[in-house]
């Protein structure tokens, strides 16, 4: 993802920033609010972001609680990581794309792009996102 504006509508929170970016590979939109006091983010930043329901790198459900173990998972591979629910789906009739809307405890996400891609968030799903910065 390019991120191409933040705070498009002016800044609400001392701490937290909302990020609009336009993604490299597929064709999809991100509206996303980030703690930019723990990851600061600049206009014509890149990342790569993935959405998962597991943390785990052996493919088992997550334990709905934090694992102080210390064994390998995917957030290993990221900087930036939130965990939320999927609380919306918006689709226009006539229309391939789709968007979905996610929570992360008050931070929110709006992800739009081709329905097959996103179909799979289902109403409710407890989601990962991960985020790294990433040149171009």
């Amino acid at each position: 993802f390019d991120v191409k504006d933040i705070d498009q509508d002016g800044k609400k929170f001392d701490n937290v920033s909302r990020i609009n970016a336009e993604s490299q590979a597929y064709n999809f939109s991100l509206t996303l609010d980030i703690n930019t006091e723990i990851y600061p983010i600049k206009v014509d930043d890149c990342f790569s972001l993935a959405l998962t329901t597991r943390l785990r790198k052996d493919g088992e459900p997550d334990d709905q609680a934090w694992d102080q173990s210390g064994a390998e998972s995917h957030a290993d591979e990221y900087e930036y990581v939130m965990y939320g629910k999927v609380f919306k789906h918006q689709m226009k009739a006539g229309e391939e794309e789709m968007s979905v809307f996610i929570s992360y405890g008050g931070l929110l996400m709006h992800l739009r792009g081709e329905e097959a891609q996103l179909s799979k968030l289902d109403l409710d799903t407890r989601v990962y996102l991960l985020m790294r910065k990433t040149m171009r």
